[in-house]
């Protein structure tokens, strides 16, 4: 119970994180079918964009993704 409220969560959901882990050795079920359309961008990309706003706050999202296309061939 104190390790739900202090994660701001259910006890149901502490349960089930700890019989994920106990079962699987991690968090989540990796043998799980993902939902939904794969994303497009990795977690590389992901942190280069958050770098290049570090930098620059003031760009626009055309700028971002003209950025995005040079340095890692993403559209």
């Amino acid at each position: 119970e104190e390790i739900a409220q202090l994660a701001g969560c259910s006890q149901r959901s502490i349960y089930k994180i700890l019989t994920l882990h106990r079962d699987f050795g991690h968090t989540r079920n990796l043998f799980a079918h993902h939902r939904g359309k794969p994303r497009i961008l990795n977690q590389q990309d992901l942190s280069f964009i958050t770098s290049i706003l570090d930098a620059n706050p003031s760009l626009f999202l055309d700028e971002i993704q003209e950025q995005l296309l040079e340095a890692r061939n993403v559209e």
